[in-house]
């Protein structure tokens, strides 16, 4: 079996390792690191480009652990073995990172890389703008790999609406969430669509509601083609008093509220108390919540004093900003 590894948003690693072994049978995550998987795979490399939080993926030439890694000690053992290149085509660069940071080193190891890749491949050296990618990377866990970059994952801005929530953080929060195929949920702050549209495309449900105090957000997600289900209703409501939901219906809620940073709400903790006080309302008995937020602390407070306890948390990094993904059930 060849060896990978995939890098992706910080924070989520208990969540990635549940999801791929639901969705591969032939993975064998050998690592798992903050941000960092590394597995064996027995199936075609291109499968693994369709997994949405796979930032960069490798294909493995070789692994180091330890203490004190160094890049002329990774290079040196990668220059002493035969390896061979899953792509074999094109041209290629090599880079080094170190701490998710790209590192100069000295021009004559560089030259020694470059030479290595030469002898064992197809590949035409081109430092500019090479069609492939040789890493040498070091992280702060005593973990070093020299891997080909098969899969790049471009992220542009200009793809996503200011304060949208990115796809891929979405689908994982629905991972984190736990869905069952009877749940009844409810996404009361939905923004531009991106946790429904995760929900619809991805996963199993009885019913979802969907909705937003802002009537022209609540128009567009409800135009989105992937939220046209019979068992999925979109309108424009207050959350903090979600009139269209009886008492004890749903079991789950899945949402991204504001966070006071973009939108003007001077009182913080009183709005996440009346939000929480409407969430109680209509959570059934074994309901549980999945909340997003970079207001942490606000949060966590306002949640104990409404009857609520946190079960389970994840810390990661929304916009640059800190955030926690909280699994909340009732006290």
């Amino acid at each position: 079996m060849a060896e990978f590894i995939s890098s992706f948003i910080t924070g989520f690693q208990s969540v990635v390792e549940q999801d791929l072994g639901k969705r591969f049978k032939n993975l064998k995550i050998l690592n798992l690191y903050d941000g960092l998987v590394h597995y064996r795979f027995d199936g075609d490399s291109r499968e693994l480009e369709k997994i949405i939080y796979f930032n960069n993926t490798f294909f493995v030439l070789k692994t180091m652990k330890g203490k004190g890694l160094s890049f002329p000690s990774l290079v040196g053992s990668v220059c002493s073995a035969k390896n061979y290149f899953l792509v074999n085509k094109g041209s290629f660069r090599v880079r080094f990172q170190n701490e998710n940071q790209f590192a100069k080193v000295d021009k004559n190891l560089t030259r020694r890389a470059e030479d290595y890749v030469l002898q064992n491949s197809k590949l035409k050296l081109d430092r500019l703008s090479p069609t492939n990618e040789v890493w040498f990377s070091i992280r702060r866990e005593g973990f070093a790999f020299c891997g080909e970059l098969i899969s790049k994952r471009e992220f542009t801005e200009k793809n996503l609406n200011k304060g949208e929530l990115r796809p891929e953080i979405a689908y994982l929060i629905c991972c984190f969430a736990d869905i069952k195929p009877e749940d009844t949920i409810l996404e009361p702050f939905c923004g531009y669509g991106s946790i429904p549209v995760q929900l619809a495309k991805k996963f199993r449900f009885e019913k979802l509601y969907v909705s937003d105090l802002d009537p022209e957000r609540a128009a567009q997600t409800s135009e989105r083609k992937q939220l046209s289900a019979p068992n999925i209703e979109c309108c424009t409501a207050d959350a903090t008093v979600l009139s269209h939901i009886e008492n004890k219906s749903i079991s789950l809620v899945i949402t991204d509220p504001p966070w006071g940073y973009f939108e003007e709400l001077p009182d913080i903790e009183g709005f996440y108390i009346n939000m929480f006080k409407s969430f109680n309302r209509v959570l059934s008995d074994n309901g549980h919540l999945v909340i997003l937020s970079a207001r942490k602390e606000e949060l966590e407070k306002t949640a104990a004093s409404t009857g609520f306890k946190i079960k389970n948390s994840l810390h990661t990094l929304v916009n640059g900003k800190k955030a926690g993904v909280y699994y909340i059930e009732r006290a």
